[in-house]
């Protein structure tokens, strides 16, 4: 199952009203049609990301002018809403929340650690970041179809949904003050990355109950993004083990 890309007024609403799949519209600059405003109207309702682009980049990706002046980018991956997915969340669970990720191997490589670790859900801002695509998916072999795939509009206000639904906050850091292997890791715990440059961002950390640190030797300041996830992740899930007393992760 590959990215597509949908055009055409009753294939874009038809799209939207599904909506498990539909990663982004693209509106031209120059479209004022009251059917695409209304189109960009139910897809910000549905925490669909809109993007204003020149009529050019509509022609490239519809491979048409007959696009209408809308164009939709289908994920090859099904994604939930945070509010549907803390519905139907666990009294034990762990998020795995990327915050600006934009490699597409390790946004890849994450989704699988994830898989592995028994991730509940990996939560992803449709601004900044990576969607998942093809590459993805490759990246990932295959398992960014079994993991639950959640959008958000923005990583701060998804953290303070998260917290408001009992989750303690843990933003993976190199400069945070407490051992990954030390912490006692509550029952709903979410487990922040940044970006792979610069880490995370001010208002990410701002909005996190704690910083966590993976000890390094070696001169070593960093690891890859996907690995030291997957340090922390496993460790989360060995606590959430041994609290269940033994048996797979919940």
């Amino acid at each position: 199952m590959s990215e597509s890309i949908v055009y055409g007024r009753n294939a874009l609403e038809e799209a939207l009203r599904a909506g498990t799949r539909v990663s982004r519209l693209l509106v031209a600059f120059e479209s004022r049609a009251p059917w695409v405003e209304a189109l960009v109207e139910r897809a910000r309702a549905a925490r669909v990301r809109v993007d204003r682009v020149p009529q050019a980049e509509l022609n490239r990706l519809a491979r048409s002018r007959d696009h209408g002046g809308a164009v939709a980018i289908i994920s090859p991956v099904e994604h939930v809403g945070l509010d549907e997915w803390l519905g139907a969340c666990g009294k034990r669970a762990t998020a795995l929340v990327l915050d600006e990720v934009q490699n597409p191997r390790n946004l890849g490589m994450l989704l699988r650690t994830a898989l592995g670790a028994g991730v509940a859900g990996v939560v992803l801002p449709t601004r900044g970041g990576r969607l998942p695509t093809e590459e993805v998916v490759r990246a990932s072999a295959g398992a960014a179809f079994p993991v639950p795939v959640v959008y958000c509009p923005n990583t701060a206000a998804a953290l303070r949904e998260l917290k408001d639904a009992d989750f303690w906050v843990y933003g993976l850091d190199a400069r945070g003050q407490t051992d990954v292997f030390a912490l006692d890791w509550p029952a709903r715990t979410a487990l922040v990355v940044g970006n792979e440059a610069q880490g995370l961002r001010p208002v990410v950390r701002k909005n996190c109950d704690d910083l966590v640190r993976i000890p390094l030797a070696g001169g070593l300041d960093s690891l890859n993004v996907a690995v030291a996830a997957g340090i922390a992740l496993f460790q989360v899930a060995a606590a959430h083990r041994a609290r269940a007393g033994g048996g797979e992760t919940p």
